[in-house]
């Protein structure tokens, strides 16, 4: 039973919505180059630029840089394909021929011990240089563990009875691809029936496509609780904090933006039996339901921040009514004093009777513009 086994793991950056275009896939190469040794890389495009039919998301691309694909050789491990990718998404993939299922996962155990330790030297040295070049972002620290891998998708090609397992057999989702042949999609398994084989690929690159939404999504969900409970930790009652909570909130939208965007961009060379792959994998995994949970959080966490940031705004506004008031009533207190001694100091060139007279008409012309303030606001 030949059976190709799938794993991704997860570098120490991602990327921003400060930076676009080629340049973070060249620098992404140059650092795979660098950190990975005996990487060998594989071109990616037509033989010919007239090639019409060549499926590939030019701009995807330009948003987010090319991803760099290749092969490695690993001691006990063999020969290993790669691709690492912009958005610090990552992949392994090898071909085994294993006799039955128990042979399988003594195979994916055996690699598991032997590429992990290559997996993190290579994710500590590419996110090194990738950091180092400014046009990425660190993680922060809520994703999932980076520089191992996470888990084994195996696709089954023709499995023989008795050996599919009950994930595609039982709960998978059935997809026609063309003719008789035909794909069930479940957890952990993609089972393929009679599907010739130079289409692989195509259902290669639908499993990835289809994994890498589900990361993205589930870190995204992820970075957006763990900003929720970071604001339980805010002094809202400095403008600082609320603003310095507003901007980090404000760039990781822009950041999920940028992705949603380099996501939907791809999607639309994603042809073909990849497709048919991705749209089982949405349904299996309840994808759009996901989808519309990360939409209600990002909402929630805008409208809390709007809601403190407005609370703070008028907390503000009403500790500067205060001063406001306690500075009227000190100058109001020095007039009532200065209007006292106008009316009683016995140096002065107008009569007792004429300084009586101008007190009192300052004193009423005051309290008629109070009286007739007082009167506005509360018309208003």
């Amino acid at each position: 039973m030949q059976v190709v086994l799938i794993a991704p793991f997860l570098m120490r950056f991602r990327l921003c919505a400060n930076t676009f275009g080629g340049e973070v896939g060249r620098a992404l190469r140059e650092a795979v180059a660098e950190a990975v040794p005996g990487f060998s890389p594989q071109a990616e495009g037509p033989d010919s630029p007239l090639l019409f039919d060549y499926h590939m998301s030019t701009g995807g691309s330009r948003l987010s840089g090319k991803r760099t694909v290749g092969t490695v050789e690993v001691e006990g491990a063999g020969l290993l394909w790669c691709r690492f990718e912009p958005s610090g998404y990552c992949y392994v993939m090898q071909t085994v021929e294993v006799p039955d299922k128990g042979e399988m996962h003594r195979r994916e155990r055996e690699l598991v011990e032997r590429v992990n330790p290559h997996i993190a030297r290579w994710t500590e040295g590419v996110s090194e240089r990738m950091l180092a070049t400014g046009r990425v972002d660190p993680v922060d620290g809520a994703e999932m563990d980076p520089g191992r891998l996470l888990w084994w998708h195996r696709v089954l090609m023709d499995p023989p009875h008795g050996q599919e397992p009950g994930a595609t057999r039982v709960y998978g989702v059935e997809r026609k691809i063309h003719d008789d042949a035909h794909l069930r999609f479940g957890d952990g398994f993609t089972t393929l029936v009679r599907l010739p084989r130079h289409r692989i690929n195509e259902v290669l690159e639908g499993v990835m496509a289809a994994t890498s939404e589900w990361i993205a999504v589930d870190e995204a969900n992820r970075l957006v609780s763990a900003r929720m409970l970071r604001l339980n930790d805010t002094r809202w009652d400095r403008v600082a904090d609320v603003d310095r909570q507003f901007t980090a909130s404000l760039k990781l939208s822009k950041d999920l933006a940028l992705r949603e965007m380099v996501r939907l961009e791809e999607s639309r060379y994603t042809v073909n039996a990849g497709a048919v792959v991705v749209d089982a994998a949405m349904e299996r995994w309840a994808m759009e339901r996901e989808r519309g949970v990360l939409e209600v959080q990002l909402q929630s966490l805008r409208d809390i921040l709007d809601f403190h940031r407005n609370m703070t705004q008028y907390r503000r506004d009403e500790r500067r009514n205060r001063l406001l008031f306690v500075f009227t009533a000190i100058a109001l207190f020095q007039s009532v004093l200065v209007w006292y001694d106008f009316a009683h100091e016995s140096n002065n060139t107008l009569g007792p009777a004429a300084r009586l007279t101008v007190v009192s008409t300052i004193a009423v012309l005051t309290v008629v513009v109070v009286v007739s303030s007082l009167a506005v606001r509360r018309r208003e």
